[in-house]
């Protein structure tokens, strides 16, 4: 019954070839980009997880204005380092700074 199926299948492919065509071609794209979207998001939910108190860490930004513009740097004053130890010892063990493309650890 399965090879009467295929065949049936095959036949139908045969005469009708840019139906056929177009749902080939429908379905593929559809389950490659399905495929994308869950990879992007087991990338995006996976992300950082490799420290053992991942939940726990987190990244201090600095936003300065000039020119009429905001952005935002990775890049930190050293006092602040001194500052989250002590106002915040309880939430900080370490901290580290980043300035100029280099990580420092306090």
């Amino acid at each position: 019954m399965l090879k009467n199926y295929i065949k049936i299948a095959f036949r139908n492919i045969v005469k009708n070839k840019v139906h056929a065509f177009i749902n080939i071609a429908g379905l593929s794209v559809g389950m490659a980009v399905a495929m994308l979207i869950g990879l992007w998001i087991w990338d995006e939910l996976s992300f950082d997880k490799y420290h053992s108190t991942y939940n726990r860490m987190g990244q201090i930004m600095v936003t300065q204005t000039a020119n009429g513009e905001t952005p935002t740097f990775r890049s930190t004053v050293v006092p602040l380092s001194a500052e989250l130890r002590t106002k915040y010892a309880s939430d900080f063990k370490h901290t580290s700074l980043f300035w100029g493309g280099r990580i420092f650890f306090r």
